[in-house]
């Protein structure tokens, strides 16, 4: 379906489908598996590169030479940037909302070991940063450059066709497997992910609940975030899409104080999805999709009898600038 859009490989798919055994019996489920899109592969693997084949191929199209982009200091989807653009020999510049920390890790670490040029905003949220993106837009250009902007978490029409694409490699391993979810737990951010995933499995014939879990927003705000997305990237590409009114399931139970801080709860996600399974979490998004998973199974809001998939967008190097927080 998505055959004509320019497109740039990056990931390593299909990404895995597997049950998870061990957590399913623990929390009473009695089908719980597992999408593992923490292996895309190409850093350390995450969602974001589902993204970046489509807007990298947009990027090479349009015959940009510098990728400009959005996030916070650890940024998942900064990394996965960075480390597209090191593959296709593009120029990258991060532009981190946050203080420069005195040692880099995490996702920071791999910034620069991809040779990203970095920009440090203090005083700014993530969500801010996409109104620094047009001044140094400019700034390139009057340098001779032909710099492509992409906006925080890729969260775009042409970033949304990568998780829309990503629900027709579902539908295939669901007629592989016999494994045909109910409900779909994901961490959501700004949206781009959701929106892509509500629209594909329109489109696919997904017919499964999607349960937005929202790390950063207010669900109102993120609902109505989404739906703009869907629609922005149906009136992009009407060649490929219909108009539709999207059914959009957002929690915003998890959120806790806010983006970036590590509850209790968070961390007893990630210690029982390792302990159980082997699965990492990070702390800032899956950890909290993951318990909203465990808190709604064993609140008895998922039937035993659902067939249930966590959706893991990946993020693992955020968990170890934490480390001091585990164990003590």
């Amino acid at each position: 379906m998505f055959e004509g859009l320019p497109r740039k490989k990056l990931a390593h798919l299909p990404t895995p489908l597997h049950r998870l055994p061990n957590l399913a019996d623990t929390l009473g489920i009695d089908e719980l598996w597992i999408k593992r899109d923490d292996l895309t592969g190409r850093s350390i693997g995450g969602n974001k590169t589902r993204k970046l084949e489509f807007v990298i191929g947009d990027a090479l199209a349009q015959g940009a030479d510098t990728i400009v982009t959005v996030g916070g200091v650890q940024s998942n989807h900064c990394r996965q940037t960075a480390a597209a653009a090191a593959i296709v020999g593009m120029r990258c510049i991060l532009l981190l909302a946050g203080e420069e920390p005195e040692i880099s890790t995490g996702n920071l670490l791999l910034d620069k070991l991809y040779g990203a040029e970095i920009k440090y905003f203090p005083d700014a949220n993530v969500l801010d940063m996409n109104l620094h993106l047009e001044g140094i837009m400019e700034t390139l250009r009057d340098f001779g450059l032909t710099p492509y902007a992409i906006p925080v978490g890729a969260a775009l029409p042409v970033g949304t066709i990568g998780y829309a694409q990503a629900m027709f490699e579902l539908k295939q391993q669901i007629e592989e497997t016999g494994f045909s979810p109910d409900k779909i737990f994901v961490a959501a951010g700004t949206g781009g992910t959701l929106a892509g995933m509500v629209l594909g499995a329109h489109v696919a014939g997904v017919d499964a609940e999607i349960i937005g879990v929202s790390v950063l927003s207010p669900a109102e705000t993120l609902v109505e975030r989404t739906r703009d997305l869907v629609q922005r990237t149906v009136d992009s590409y009407p060649q490929l899409f219909e108009k539709f009114d999207p059914t959009i399931t957002v929690d915003d139970s998890f959120v806790g104080k806010g983006y970036g801080f590590v509850s209790d709860g968070v961390k007893s996600a990630i210690e029982m999805f390792a302990k159980m399974d082997a699965v990492l979490l990070d702390p800032i998004y899956t950890a909290k999709a993951g318990l909203a998973l465990m808190r709604m199974a064993l609140a008895g809001d998922i039937e035993r009898s659902a067939n249930v998939l966590f959706w893991h967008t990946g993020g693992s190097p955020e968990i170890f600038t934490h480390a001091g927080e585990f164990f003590m």
